[in-house]
């Protein structure tokens, strides 16, 4: 009964915590280390800590990701028996992560007092995630930070450690405070141990001071820094982000290209008309077809840009020649016209989408099909310099890019002053797939310092600033233009010039608090 309530209490309050269609509490997120913390400290041995974990984030996770299932059946055409399995299997990845965290509480509980164990734990959930990031290409959804977007006052700590490194001293904020209530909690002892011993008491003074130090830390330096105000540094500039809201199931049919382009430039002509921009921003394939050579629709934009004396930033499907291979290379492409009209230079999108937009090898299955953004199969891009006008360097991020903190980071390195995510969320209609998808655009400004213009086909459009606060957005399915301010920033966060020694520093914290003298149960 007691395994049932923590499973329930952890699958609970990762889906309240993260957006989903009923209301977003993120404190509520917590519960999902605390329920592995308890089912750890409770188990009978090493499987039932990993097969309790394992279904706590099973259920949880898939909860969160049920919008999965929507594309496979809605454009994958499979019915829902066997489209909803589709999204309780990431679910199933991304809680196998729940299922370790849990048996590394069982391996550790007899072994360290409950201030190590926090220590541990904590360190040990940032190097989960780091791990959940760059597996099997990487799924970093539902990193535990994210779930405080909502709350700029408490990710500012994301510009010092990383989202990961967050999540990290949540975990351990979460372990101290529990150590604090119970710091003899173990394998015999399910609740609060009323004798009190010298040792326990200084287990709980010790977790106690932790616990306070870190949550308050974390606090306190969010509202110091929101309370200085925005960075001076950098040049102001006014976007225009275009939000066409084509229907999915429109949107690659030939006969429907014409009223794409039009509304597309319509929408642009009213952004001009109404301030004009320094920079105007279509999302990901908002012109479904090759830019490069259609020679109608490609000579308008070009026009368009030239008249108004205005760049445009263009989403749509692009190739090169490839004679080794006989044949062409697809790539999804950002492409910049500049204010004459010419090019100003392209980005291909790096790191792609298994099975939206290129099948595993052994996995290119037929139903597949309709899931490669009607094009086919697309090759990563190699080029991956910011796209530069003037002064403003544009660091491109194409869909779910944004959610990997290492290609920020690169981006930034490679000398981006303003982070440009362009992205289409139509196949997830009105999901929670939107909101959690933008509020992981928003740790990408918070750890970079950096705005981020994010463009989307049917939305979640939005202006970020460099603490994670959402300064103009727009609405789900509407037609329409999000206009603003933006500044091109040069001075970089704490977190990118020491990003590379986090997870080793994290994972040398880990080994210390192993390495401790072992502790001896009476």
């Amino acid at each position: 009964m007691r395994n049932t309530l923590c499973i329930l209490l952890g699958a609970a309050g990762l889906w309240l915590g993260f957006p989903n269609p009923l209301a977003q509490l993120p404190l509520l997120a917590l519960a999902y280390p605390l329920a592995l913390l308890l089912l750890g400290l409770g188990a009978s041995g090493r499987w039932p800590a990993f097969r309790l974990g394992w279904l706590t984030g099973i259920v949880g996770a898939s909860a969160c990701l049920y919008w999965l299932a929507l594309p496979v059946h809605e454009y994958g055409q499979l019915p829902w028996v066997l489209a909803v399995p589709c999204a309780v299997a990431i679910g199933a990845y991304v809680g196998l992560y729940g299922g370790l965290f849990c048996l590394l509480v069982y391996l550790t509980r007899d072994r360290l007092g409950a201030f190590r164990r926090g220590l541990f734990l904590g360190c040990a959930w940032l190097l989960l995630e780091v791990l959940r990031g760059v597996f099997l290409t990487g799924f970093p959804w539902l990193a535990l930070s994210a779930a405080f977007a909502p709350w700029p006052v408490a990710i500012q700590g994301a510009a010092l450690v990383g989202a990961y490194g967050l999540s990290g001293l949540l975990v351990a904020v979460v372990c101290w405070t529990m150590g604090a209530i119970a710091p003899e909690c173990g394998p015999r002892c399910p609740g609060v141990r009323r004798s009190v011993s010298p040792s326990s008491l200084a287990q709980t003074l010790a977790c106690a001071l932790g616990a306070s130090l870190v949550a308050f830390g974390l606090v306190g330096h969010g509202a110091y820094i929101l309370s200085r105000g925005l960075p001076k540094d950098g040049e102001s500039f006014r976007v225009a982000l275009v939000q066409g809201n084509i229907d999915q199931d429109q949107k690659w049919e030939t006969a429907f290209q014409r009223s794409t382009v039009d509304r597309y430039l319509a929408l642009s002509k009213d952004a001009v008309t109404a301030g004009h921009p320094d920079l105007i921003v279509w999302p990901e394939t908002a012109m479904p077809f090759y830019f490069q050579e259609h020679k109608e629709f490609g000579p308008a934009i070009r026009a368009f840009a030239a008249t108004s004396r205005t760049p445009v930033l263009v989403g749509t499907p692009g190739y090169v020649n490839a004679p080794v291979k006989r044949g062409f290379l697809l790539y999804n492409r950002a492409m910049l016209v500049d204010e004459n009209g010419g090019d100003a230079g392209h980005y291909d999108k790096e790191h792609l989408v298994p099975f939206g937009e290129y099948a595993p090898p052994g996995l290119d299955m037929p139903f597949l099909e309709t899931l490669m953004q009607g094009v086919g199969d697309f090759t990563p891009g190699t080029a991956v310099a910011p796209l530069r006008l003037g002064n403003l360097a544009l660091g491109i991020l194409i869909c779910y890019e944004t959610i990997f903190p290492e290609l920020a980071q690169q981006r930034v390195a490679d000398g981006a002053s303003v982070l440009v995510n362009i992205s289409n969320d139509a196949w997830f209609g009105t999901t929670s797939a939107p909101e959690q998808h933008l509020q992981l655009s928003v740790l990408r400004a918070v750890e970079q310092g950096r705005y981020v213009l994010r463009g989307t086909n049917t939305g979640i459009s939005a202006i970020i600033d460099p603490h994670g606060r959402i300064a103009e957005r727009g609405d789900l399915f509407r037609a329409e233009v999000i206009g603003g301010m933006a500044t091109a920033r040069t001075e970089t966060t704490v977190f990118h010039r020491v990003q590379h020694l986090v997870w080793p520093v994290a994972l040398g914290l880990a080994v210390l608090a192993l390495l401790w003298p072992v502790r001896r149960r009476p």
